[in-house]
C-alpha cells in the first residue's frame, strides 16, 4: 500500500501520531491525519516539516518556523 506514518516532532522527542495514514488535511489551525478506514487524528498547530515519500514517513512539527 502506499500509506506513511505520520510522526510528531518537538525538540528531541519524535512521537508516532499514526501508523498508517492514507490521507492529509492541512488548516490554518493544524493537521488532520486520516487512515484508510476513515478515523481521524487531529493535531493542532502542526505543520508539514517534511514528507519523505520513499520511506513512508511524514514529519510534523509544531508552529511556524
Amino acid at each position: 500500500m502506499c500509506e506513511s506514518a505520520v510522526y510528531l516532532v518537538k525538540g528531541s522527542e519524535r512521537t508516532l501520531v499514526m501508523p498508517e495514514v492514507a490521507r492529509l488535511l492541512v488548516h490554518d489551525h493544524g493537521v488532520t491525519c486520516i487512515d484508510t478506514l476513515g478515523d481521524r487524528k487531529e493535531v493542532p498547530g502542526a505543520r508539514i516539516s517534511e514528507a519523505n515519500l520513499v520511506k513512508h514517513e511524514i514529519i510534523l512539527t509544531l508552529g511556524k518556523g
